[in-house]
């Protein structure tokens, strides 16, 4: 089963988990199944309209995707990392 990694800035509503395995053939398939475990964890990644926010990157197998390919197939074996590009100062 693909693994979706979770950077530590989107933990709460995983409870501090970094990594969530789940059933999914998508990207966007896995990130609803991370979801439906954690409820919360959803809107911090995509928009209300379906479009990743424009500060999160996402990478297959450390790869980095265009955010506009949430349709793209995962491999049972595939880590997805959502990447918060979150500006400090």
């Amino acid at each position: 089963m693909p693994v979706v990694m979770i950077p530590t800035a989107y933990r709460g509503p995983t409870r501090g988990e970094a990594e969530v395995q789940v059933e999914a053939s998508t990207v966007l398939g896995a990130l609803e199944a991370v979801e439906a475990i954690h409820p919360g964890f959803l809107t911090q990644v995509v928009d209300g309209s379906g479009v990743v926010h424009r500060f999160v990157k996402l990478f297959i197998n450390e790869e980095q995707i265009d955010s506009s390919d949430l349709d793209m197939e995962l491999a049972e074996s595939d880590r997805l990392e959502v990447l918060a590009a979150i500006a400090g100062g």
